[in-house]
C-alpha cells in the first residue's frame, strides 16, 4: 500500500487511494465540531492571501497542529478524514506523506538528523513547486521524549533537536501550503520545547454525550442485527462513564462480541454479554492512568 519515496530517510508517501481505503469503513464519534475546526484551519492556512499572510507572519502562525490524547480516540484517523476532505473541497494538488520512524532513526552518527533534514527538504522543495504537502508526523514521543526524563540514544536526541529546527524553519509566507501534523498519546513525555513549536495544540479524548454514545452502538450494532434496549443503553451509558472507554475500546468490545457472536457453540444473550464486556473489558484510561502511578512511584 505504501511505497518509499526516497532512499532511507523513512518519508513515506500515501495516495489519496491509500488514505480512501484506510477510512472506508471509519467513522468518528464525537469528534464533528473539532474536525470541521481543524478543516477551516487547514483551508484558510492553504488558501490565504498575501494580506493574511502578512498578519500570519507578525504571530508567526505556521500550519502546524499538534494532536494528543489517550489510544484509540481517533488521532490518526482524524488527519486522513482531513486530507481527505481537504483534496476533494479545497486543493487536488496535495499529497500525503508520512514517517516510518524506525526507519527514519538510525544508530550511525548523525544519520537520524541528516534523514530528517532530508525529509523537510525534500517536501520544502514539493511544497514550493505549487503542490500541498500533509505531513503526518505519528508517535511523535518516540523521538521526542522530554530531555528532563529520558537517557535517550543519541540518535533520538539528534533526531529531536533537529525537528525542533525544521519546525522553526516554518514561515508563513513560504509554508502556507506545508501542513504539518504531530501526534502523540502521551503530551506529558513530549519535550515542552517540541510542543511549544506546534501553531495549535489540540487534544482529542472525546466524550460522547449520551446521544453521540446511542448512534455509536447503533452503528456498531448493525453488523450483528442487535437493538440496544433503552434500559440497557443506560446500564451501557454509565459503565462508559465510570470506566472512562474511548471510543476504540467501546469498539474493542464489540470485536469480542462479534466473535462470540459468529463462532460460539451456543446462542448468546447479546444484551448480557454487552454489559458483561463493559464490566470486564480493557479501560484506556484505567490502564494509562495504572501505568502512569507506577512510573512515578518507580
Amino acid at each position: 500500500m505504501t511505497n518509499l519515496v526516497k532512499g532511507d530517510s523513512g518519508l513515506v508517501q500515501l495516495t489519496h487511494g491509500d488514505i480512501k481505503r484506510i477510512i472506508a469503513h471509519q467513522k468518528l464519534f464525537g469528534l464533528d465540531e473539532l474536525q470541521k475546526y481543524l478543516f477551516r484551519f487547514c483551508k484558510t492556512m492553504l488558501t490565504a492571501d498575501d494580506s493574511l499572510l502578512k498578519q500570519l507572519s507578525i504571530y508567526n502562525l505556521v500550519p502546524s497542529v499538534l494532536l494528543y490524547g489517550p489510544p484509540n480516540t481517533g488521532k490518526t484517523t482524524l488527519c486522513y478524514l482531513l486530507f481527505d476532505q481537504i483534496k476533494q473541497e479545497v486543493t487536488n494538488e496535495i499529497n500525503f506523506y508520512t514517517v516510518d520512524v524506525g526507519r527514519m532513526l538510525d544508530p550511525a552518527l548523525g544519520q537520524s538528523s541528516r534523514n530528517l533534514e532530508q525529509i523537510f527538504q525534500d517536501l520544502r522543495k514539493i511544497s514550493s513547486d505549487g503542490s500541498s504537502v500533509f505531513l503526518l508526523l505519528d508517535e511523535l514521543d518516540a523521538f521526542c521524549m522530554s530531555r528532563s526524563r529520558a537517557q535517550e540514544h543519541d540518535a533520538v536526541r539528534r533526531a529531536m533537536t533537529t525537528l525542533m529546527l525544521q519546525l522553526d524553519n516554518l514561515q508563513p509566507s513560504i509554508s502556507q501550503r506545508f501542513l504539518v501534523f504531530g501526534i502523540t498519546n502521551v503530551p506529558n513525555l513530549v519535550d515542552t520545547a517540541v510542543v511549544r513549536r506546534f501553531s495549535l495544540k489540540q487534544t482529542v479524548d472525546p466524550s460522547l454525550s449520551r446521544d453521540e454514545f446511542k448512534s455509536y452502538l447503533d452503528y456498531l450494532n448493525k453488523p450483528i442485527k442487535h437493538n440496544t434496549k433503552q434500559e440497557d443503553l443506560q446500564k451501557l451509558y454509565g459503565i462508559y462513564q465510570r470506566r472512562a472507554f474511548t471510543a476504540g475500546d467501546i469498539k474493542a468490545l464489540y470485536k469480542v462480541l462479534l466473535i462470540d457472536v459468529i463462532c460460539g457453540d451456543q446462542d448468546i444473550s447479546i444484551s448480557e454479554r454487552l454489559v458483561e464486556l463493559f464490566e470486564q473489558g480493557f479501560s484506556t484510561s484505567q490502564h494509562l492512568d495504572k501505568t502512569y502511578k507506577e512510573l512515578l512511584d518507580a
